[in-house]
This record gives structure tokens, C-alpha cells and sequence, in this order.
């Protein structure tokens, strides 16, 4: 019987087979993260996708992935690993440190302001890592053309600004939003020189 979960969570897998005991998990470590924040109605999805890559060339195939939505702001991690297992722990890991950037960013009067309410804030407050061991060492990567992930978000219309800070939460190199003044669907993109760039569509 699997476990209640406070934030209804979605899980998929490819080329995986989701087991009860796989599924427990998940929930177990993905709801500790965002549970409480379902308390304060902060947070009413998630989903979680498990993908493994049986190429022999690939020493690190198996990924999870999160995607969850918070007070209109999207995150999206991901995390590597010879191990599913493993790479849950790091990827739930990784979703409470960009939590804990987003409620400084909030207290500095970013995505809303700070006034998120006492509850909010205790609940972000809250949120640590299990393990605090760091990453392993990025090593050289054989990538494979068909695995791959598509990831659908909605997105209300922010500003370029915000857009900026959201390429902290996303664990991509870009990301696509739709200006609040031009109403334009645009893109916002680290930079292999430094910094950030824009991109807009000509008028």
C-alpha cells in the first residue's frame, strides 16, 4: 500500500518499471521537501519523471526529474547517477536548496515581495537537505539523441527580471516566458561569455 502524500505527485517512467516500492519512495522523499508547502496552499502539483538510459556507453543513466509550481513560479531539477535511488536523494536535495534562494529572493522583495505571510515563510524556513554531502564530479557524458525529455509548464506573464532569477530554478541554460509589458513570447539564455541574454521576437 503506498504511502499518503500531502502534494499529489505524478510519476513517470521511462524505460523503468515503477515498482510500489520505487513509487514509496518518490513520494516519500519529493513530499518532505514540498508536504508542508501544501499546507499554506502554496503548492497543489508535482510532477516527477524517471528516466533511465540503458546505452552501455552511459555510466550515469539513471535521472529524476521534478517539476512543481509555486505561487506561479516553476522549478524544475534534475540529477544524475549511476542509481535511481541515489539520483532521487540529490534531486530532492537539489529542489529544497532553490526553494530556500527563492524565499531570500521573496524576502528581498522579489516574486511578489516579501510579504508571503508567517506560514509561508516558516514552512520555507524549514525545508533542509537530508544529506548535505556534495555532488559528484561531472565526468564525460555519451548523449543519446532519442532520450529526450519533453517538459510542459504554465507560465503567466512576468517580467524580464524575473525571468532571470527563474534560470536558477530550472537547471536549464535558458528559459522561455512571455513578457508582461510586450505580451511576446521571449527567451532568456545564459551565456557562454557570461551573463545573461535576450531573446525577443522582431516586431
Amino acid at each position: 500500500m503506498s504511502s499518503p502524500v500531502k502534494v499529489p505527485i505524478t510519476i513517470t517512467g521511462d524505460n523503468i518499471d515503477l515498482t510500489p516500492a520505487l513509487s514509496d519512495y518518490v513520494n516519500q522523499k519529493v513530499d518532505r521537501t514540498l508536504g508542508k508547502l501544501s499546507t499554506v496552499s502554496s503548492v497543489s502539483n508535482c510532477d516527477v519523471y524517471l528516466t533511465v538510459n540503458k546505452n552501455p556507453k552511459v555510466e550515469k543513466g539513471h535521472t529524476a526529474e521534478v517539476v512543481t509550481s509555486i505561487k506561479g513560479t516553476t522549478f524544475r531539477v534534475a540529477e544524475t547517477s549511476p542509481d535511481m535511488y541515489a539520483s532521487i536523494d540529490l534531486v530532492a536535495n537539489r529542489l529544497a536548496r532553490k526553494l530556500r534562494k527563492y524565499k531570500e529572493r521573496r524576502l528581498n522583495g522579489y516574486h511578489g515581495g516579501p510579504n508571503m505571510g508567517e506560514n509561508l515563510a516558516d514552512v520555507l524556513n524549514s525545508i533542509e537537505d537530508e544529506d548535505d554531502a556534495p555532488a559528484e564530479e561531472e565526468g564525460d557524458s555519451f548523449i543519446d539523441p532519442e532520450q529526450a525529455v519533453v517538459t510542459k509548464v504554465k507560465s503567466n506573464a512576468i517580467s524580464i527580471k524575473e525571468a532571470i532569477f527563474a534560470l536558477d530554478y530550472i537547471d536549464h541554460d535558458f528559459y522561455v516566458f512571455r513578457d508582461d509589458e510586450s505580451n511576446e513570447v521571449s527567451v532568456v539564455y545564459k551565456r557562454n561569455a557570461g551573463g545573461v541574454g535576450l531573446i525577443q521576437p522582431e516586431q
